[in-house]
């Protein structure tokens, strides 16, 4: 149950807060943020974290509020109590995320990857935009993956079961991302709300486990033989990066690793993609934009 409205004073939400990259990026954000509202699907996992979180920062307001980022009511459900809780969001990180290995359905019929990874937050973006823009800078961070370079151009965003590529469904949703971020840059010409997405590095977390023990492990392997895995603390750090850097005000529709700007991939700079890709999310989600 939520309480009631929290004061003029900032406020950040993350989703996917209950493992991984979201949870070091909450711990890490906790001293910053006078109001941290932590989403995600774990109740347990998430009243848990809150906890601790509060314990540790007596003076700050911490809440775990439940839901699934891949179902548009649950979604909408989200907006409506975090409308209830606070007139303005300083600060939205789209953390959450999945791949999954066979082709699945979300409960609105939707494939599941792009559903989750692109879809909900694009929603939750749109329906948080009036505390967004109400507050004095807000900063959103879209939480993308150098995977988006090896998506090819979709001829339709929804993959069905027939055609369904576990690796181009992640990194089509990882493109999508992108092209949101560059976007909403776009369309907030003079704003002061700033947009950018970031790649968090190979990191060492439950990051797929859903798709099994042994997928998992042969994901973790795979990039451990590399050298490329990383923990989840130095994978929040470009987030907390741009979360709270004073230089970065006023930055937007930018593309960031390890704490630096970089280039992202050609498709992810068309801009008539993007367009097309807002064109179909605002139709999947049943947004009212007039």
């Amino acid at each position: 149950m939520l309480g009631r409205m929290i004061s003029a004073a900032p406020v950040c939400i993350v989703t996917g807060a209950t493992s991984g990259i979201g949870r070091a990026v909450a711990v890490a954000l906790a001293s910053h943020f006078p109001h941290l509202i932590l989403l995600g699907r774990d109740e347990r996992r998430g009243s848990q974290l809150s906890d601790w979180l509060a314990r540790r920062h007596p003076r700050a307001s911490i809440e775990f509020i439940p839901g699934d980022l891949s179902s548009l009511r649950g979604v909408q459900g989200l907006a409506e109590s975090l409308r209830q809780r606070t007139s303005r969001v300083d600060l939205l990180i789209n953390n959450a995320g999945a791949r999954f290995d066979v082709f699945r359905e979300s409960s609105d019929g939707l494939e599941l990857t792009f559903a989750t990874n692109h879809l909900g937050h694009f929603l939750l973006t749109l329906l948080l935009w009036e505390p967004l823009v109400a507050a004095p800078a807000a900063r959103l961070i879209n939480v993308s993956s150098s995977a988006h370079a090896g998506a090819t151009r979709p001829d339709r965003w929804l993959m069905t079961a027939p055609d369904y590529d576990r690796r181009q469904a992640y990194a089509r949703s990882k493109l999508a991302n992108l092209l949101f971020t560059y976007e909403l840059a776009r369309r907030c010409p003079g704003s002061p709300m700033t947009v950018n997405a970031m790649h968090p590095g190979m990191v060492a977390s439950g990051f797929a486990r859903n798709n099994g023990l042994l997928s998992w492990c042969k994901h973790l392997l795979a990039h451990g033989l590399k050298g490329e895995l990383i923990s989840p603390v130095r994978g929040a750090q470009t987030i907390t990066y741009l979360a709270t850097s004073p230089e970065l005000s006023g930055s937007s529709g930018n593309y960031y690793f390890q704490c630096r700007p970089v280039p992202s991939s050609t498709l992810s700079r068309d801009e008539g993609l993007a367009r097309q890709l807002w064109a179909e999310s605002v139709r999947l989600t049943g947004m009212d934009l007039t």
